[in-house]
């Protein structure tokens, strides 16, 4: 029979060890379930071995060590967990992927000390608020992503001089903070063009803005799939 005597109180029972352990099984399998069902790296398994570990080391700390400090076994968890989260985290390149997951584990591993220390309402909660980051905001990632995915209206300009290219991108700077230059050359009519591409929401704003600017002559809306030559893709301010 397992019998641990928590300081300060009564030695905790069989039970009260096997109930803190499932229930650091549970929370811990939940998350991890969420994990699995987005096929990450690090799913069931791997969080629920995260969290019902936690609660081992949290069990134990309570009266495994004589005259010990329980907080320092609590520590050594935050700190240790960190290693298996970085083991987690991918980077190719300008993508770095697996931050969530590693999130996830250390999360985890703090649910697992609270399941062990008898902090049971923590535990739920602490579940509860996890899921529902991971579950509500993965809606709220995909709708943003949809936003940017889409495609963004192009613009051509047409100026009469080059010299009044900084006064035209200052304004369309001020009508959209995000716009992208994707080209600038002499026209066929000797004067210049510029394409950008801005907000779909602002597109009609701003072409009204663009147009009576002294320096423009005329404002085109083009094909969202144009691209001037030797560009696939919209370039970044």
């Amino acid at each position: 029979m397992i019998a641990l005597r928590q300081k300060g109180s009564a030695m905790l029972s069989t039970g009260d060890v096997i109930a803190r352990l499932v229930l650091a099984a549970v929370c811990s399998g939940l998350v991890g379930f969420e994990r699995e069902t987005s096929q990450k790296s690090a799913g069931l398994r791997t969080h629920t071995l995260v969290g019902v570990g936690a609660a081992v080391f949290t069990v134990v700390s309570i009266d495994g060590f004589e005259a010990g400090d329980d907080s320092r076994v609590a520590a050594q968890v935050v700190t240790g967990i960190g290693f298996l989260g970085a083991g987690a985290i991918f980077r190719e390149g300008a993508v770095v992927s697996g931050l969530t997951t590693a999130a996830g584990l250390w999360a985890v591993a703090a649910i697992g000390l609270a399941a062990g220390s008898g902090s049971s309402e923590v535990a739920v909660l602490a579940t509860a608020v996890v899921l529902t980051v991971l579950l509500a905001l993965r809606a709220v990632d995909v709708a943003v992503a949809r936003r940017l995915a889409q495609p963004r209206p192009t613009l051509r300009i047409h100026i009469t001089n080059a010299s009044a290219l900084n006064s035209v991108t200052k304004l369309l700077g001020k009508l959209d903070d995000a716009f992208t230059q994707l080209d600038f050359s002499r026209g066929d009519d000797g004067g210049f063009v510029l394409v950008v591409a801005v907000d779909p929401d602002q597109v009609t704003m701003i072409m009204e803005m663009i147009a009576v600017h002294k320096s423009v002559e005329r404002v085109e809306k083009l094909n969202v799939l144009h691209r001037p030559p030797g560009d696939s893709a919209p370039r970044p301010r």
